[in-house]
């Protein structure tokens, strides 16, 4: 194995010294530049001569040259080194270079120190780049705070609107009542035909108005307090289920309503709410089902569960309304039908405060709603 000569090691120290992405100096104890590559003298604007015999202290800015009489120097002479200290050194032209410096104290056998070895790199990039970051993380923080602020203004233009909904359908029951009340006392008189077929008229608005209020208030209960409330007993649901497809018989005495319950257990239920939830699936079936088609309404024990469906025939929901149709205020585009579109919804929110689902199934030959409430 050949080698290498005291010489040619020699040669390849100052090759590394002189030719390197660094710059190099070699310092006095006193803090004298003995020596400096020609890399950190262009860095500076300087002749490698001219570096030599400055004092270490003049090619630093005011403040890198205080740090380093208060800070490097001890740190020196406890540790003998130190690395990536961030200072700013001055070109001839008087500009600051920001850069790190890293430094090792050369010392005899006795402790004594002979010289000191800098390493200096240029961190212009560095610092630009940490500039950046700190705007950037600046302008995010920024943003964070603006999408809050509007998200704190969403919710609270939401919440007043939901309290104004509520309070709203809670004020407009006692003129509805006062009207309800004087038709009922206009019935009881004797009318001509044109008086009945206008009271009769009447009575239908108050009823479908006080439908109306409702649904505002089942909306806004449910908006407000997480969920629309449940009072949960044991409950013969199938008389509950018959009496309402006895109403909406009633009412629309032209549609047929097949009903197939079979419940010959009580259910742990809540019966108005549940009714509630059969005449809306009952009357979106008669609005928007086929004229001439059957409408069927079956209900079955399971466990301690149940479940409820309503199907129809007609034409079937198109697929992207399928997706929103347990929304607030959403309805499928059908000719003008009258509502808030908030019939399936409170319907859906019925099922869920019973531990249970409503689902929909729509194709070309029905549309089935179904409810399960599990044991």
């Amino acid at each position: 194995m050949d080698h290498a000569t005291p010489k040619s090691l020699q040669d390849d120290f100052e090759n590394l010294f002189e030719n390197t992405m660094a710059g190099n100096l070699v310092v006095s104890p006193g803090g004298v530049v003995l020596r400096a590559n020609g890399r950190l003298a262009k860095w500076l604007g300087h002749t490698v001569q001219d570096l030599v015999g400055k004092r270490l202290s003049e090619l630093l800015t005011v403040g890198g040259s205080i740090y380093l009489e208060t800070h490097l120097a001890p740190m020196l002479r406890m540790q003998g080194e130190f690395e990536e200290i961030m200072l700013e050194m001055r070109s001839s032209s008087g500009g600051k270079i920001p850069v790190l410096i890293n430094g090792f104290e050369q010392r005899d056998a006795a402790g004594q120190p002979l010289f000191l070895r800098l390493t200096v790199i240029r961190a212009t990039h560095r610092m630009a780049y940490e500039q950046n970051l700190r705007q950037a993380g600046k302008q995010a923080r920024d943003a964070l705070a603006t999408v809050e602020g509007t998200l704190l203004d969403e919710r609270e233009t939401a919440a007043l609107r939901e309290q104004f909904i509520a309070v709203l359908g809670h004020d407009l029951r006692n003129p509805l009542a006062a009207i309800d009340g004087g038709m009922r006392a206009i019935a009881r008189s004797p009318l001509n035909e044109q008086q009945e077929t206008i009271v009769s008229l009447v009575e239908a608005t108050v009823k479908r108005m006080s439908g109306l209020i409702d649904d505002i208030m089942d909306f806004a209960r449910g908006r407000l307090g997480g969920g629309i409330p449940v009072r949960l007993c044991e409950t013969d649901l199938a008389t509950v289920l018959l009496q309402v497809v006895n109403e909406i018989s009633r009412a629309r005495p032209g549609r047929t309503i097949d009903a197939d319950v079979e419940l010959p257990l009580p259910i742990m239920c809540d019966g108005p709410k549940l009714a509630q939830l059969t005449s809306n699936l009952l009357a979106n079936a008669v609005a928007h089902g086929a004229p001439d088609g059957p409408i069927t309404i079956t209900a079955r024990s399971k466990g301690a569960g149940f479940e409820l469906s309503v199907a129809n025939a007609g034409e079937p929901i198109p697929a992207d309304a399928v997706e929103r149709l347990f929304l607030p205020f959403t309805r499928v585009a059908d000719g003008g039908k009258q509502g808030l579109g908030l019939g399936l919804y409170i319907a859906s929110e019925i099922a869920k405060a019973h531990g249970g689902r409503l689902k929909v199934v729509s194709d070309e030959s029905r549309t089935v709603f179904t409810l399960e409430v599990p044991t």
